[in-house]
């Protein structure tokens, strides 16, 4: 099941831009691609165009829910999304980052993935979630 996750995201997931915050200026749209390092780590390149500054404080979270996105699998991986010289990003600059990740060892047939960058205050900036499982 888990060497499946990036041939699922191709094949059988749907993505959704970030549920309604209550924020005056909805999050951004996130985009991501994925490859396998090893059984359990897989590589994720993220990018995405905020409104907001990315600075050393904001976090990139990788996390996967089950039950309709209500009940976290495991904990979530969490990554400065800011670091060295070319922090921090100005609001309107694109925003790249590579991160290597852990996937819990038991996913159910269908479950949630969301990567969201958020900044200090919780706000998040941009998202994407995508939901995997049976066709």
């Amino acid at each position: 099941m888990v060497n499946a996750i990036p041939h699922k995201l191709l094949k059988r997931s749907s993505y959704y831009s970030c549920p309604p915050t209550g924020l005056s200026t909805p999050p951004a749209l996130l985009h991501a691609s994925f490859a396998s390092v090893s059984k359990n780590k897989y590589k994720a390149t993220v990018s995405g165009t905020f409104t907001d500054k990315v600075t050393k404080k904001t976090k990139l979270v990788i996390a996967f829910v089950g039950d309709s996105g209500r009940t976290p699998i495991a904990h979530p991986n969490i990554f400065a999304a800011c670091t060295g010289s070319g922090c921090p990003i100005k609001p309107g600059v694109k925003y790249n980052q590579t991160v290597e990740f852990q996937v819990p060892d038991k996913l159910s047939k269908q479950f949630d993935m969301v990567l969201s960058v958020a900044n200090s205050e919780s706000n998040i900036l941009g998202c994407i979630e995508f939901n995997v499982g049976p066709e």
